[in-house]
């Protein structure tokens, strides 16, 4: 008997070792989502009037919104919410969308969001969405200063062994020169800054990995992620399992081409996708048969086996624009019928529902 309650002992606390690998995180993987503070008045997109007529769920007949309503981020009771809602499904940490100093995004994160009483253990990274070859090298100086002093000092910004994370969109669309000129920039000046090393996240994975172009590019990086998940499986109107188990296979390729030059893999998956300017992606899986989130639940079923570091991004929390979201939504019947009338110019003949809380109790 005590034989036994030892070896059961030994055992917890191995566990127990494991999973303080991530603060908080008491379960097998560590979740990030790709947050939005966008949405700086209650216009909600752009400034535009009608309040939401910028996103796909606006014109849905029954109409859809957010659980929240049209909100603003400027309300701290909205990110609460959010944050509250994210602790629930197990959502480790956010990556903020960022355009530079100044822009709505620094506000509402910086007055919002890193000192928010709800945020509790989840970390805030930066996702910059800033084009290299719209920065000059002084810029990208001025801002990797800025970010130092405002953004990797503080107590929940996001670190992997230590070093502030730094998420880049599309690194893949940047010149080898613009790409190296770009992160070199950033590494010296947060050496400079005394911040130290940094660890550099790249939106670099596209189809299967070209290792002969991708080696020195993805050498300058820690890390590579497939943020364009819609992109990435080809576009389709239904999914297909069959579509994700090659969709699995090459992220398994690129797991073990980074692997192999000392670097890691983080892969994305996303509800869905409609940004009525191109063919929209169903958020069911195989055909209209199925279920609402089963495109979501097979994706992350698949993502699992390419995880580094047992971390899963989520393609995203709140990106309406291109019904990536999985934040909640009010309770409405499903319907293809939009207010374009027989045209079906947003649905595109694809069925949509009030999803209420479903994709976080699928993260969950």
């Amino acid at each position: 008997m005590v034989q036994k309650s030892c070896i059961i002992t030994i055992a917890a606390l191995l566990l127990l070792s494991c999973r303080s690998l991530y603060a908080g995180a008491d379960k097998d993987y560590f979740v990030g989502a790709y947050y939005y503070p966008w949405y700086g008045n209650n216009n909600f997109h752009d400034g535009s009037d009608p309040t939401g007529k910028n996103s796909l769920v606006y014109h849905l007949n029954p109409r859809i919104t957010p659980q929240l309503g049209w909100y603003n981020q400027n309300d701290p009771n909205v990110i609460s919410r959010h944050y509250k809602w994210a602790r629930y499904a197990g959502i480790d940490f956010f990556v903020t969308s960022y355009w530079g100093r100044g822009k709505t995004e620094d506000s509402i994160i910086q007055n919002y969001m890193f000192d928010n009483p709800d945020r509790g253990s989840i970390k805030l990274a930066v996702f910059i969405e800033t084009k290299a070859a719209a920065l000059s090298l002084s810029k990208i100086t001025d801002e990797t200063n800025y970010l130092c002093d405002n953004y990797f000092n503080r107590p929940g910004y996001f670190r992997i062994d230590n070093k502030p994370v730094i998420f880049i969109y599309v690194t893949r669309a940047m010149s080898d020169p613009n790409l190296t000129t770009y992160i070199s920039s950033i590494r010296t000046a947060a050496t400079n800054k005394g911040v130290g090393p940094v660890y550099i996240v790249g939106d670099e994975v596209w189809g299967s990995p070209n290792i002969t172009y991708e080696t020195p590019r993805v050498n300058q990086m820690d890390a590579v992620t497939n943020y364009d998940v819609f992109g990435n499986i080809g576009r389709p109107r239904f999914a297909t399992d069959s579509i994700l188990n090659t969709w699995q296979s090459k992220n398994t390729s690129w797991k073990s081409f980074v692997n192999s030059i000392g670097k890691q893999f983080i892969p994305a998956v996303t509800p869905g996708f409609n940004n009525r300017s191109l063919s929209p992606m169903s958020r069911k899986l195989n055909d209209e048969s199925n279920e609402f989130g089963t495109l979501f639940s097979g994706m992350l079923d698949r993502a699992k086996a390419a995880a580094d570091m047992n971390m899963i991004m989520v393609t995203s929390w709140n990106e309406w624009h291109e019904d990536t979201q999985i934040e909640p939504t009010i309770s409405a019947p499903p319907t293809n019928i939009d207010d374009s009338n027989t045209t079906q110019n947003y649905t595109q003949g694809l069925y949509y529902e009030g999803y209420g809380m479903r994709y976080l109790n699928i993260l969950r």
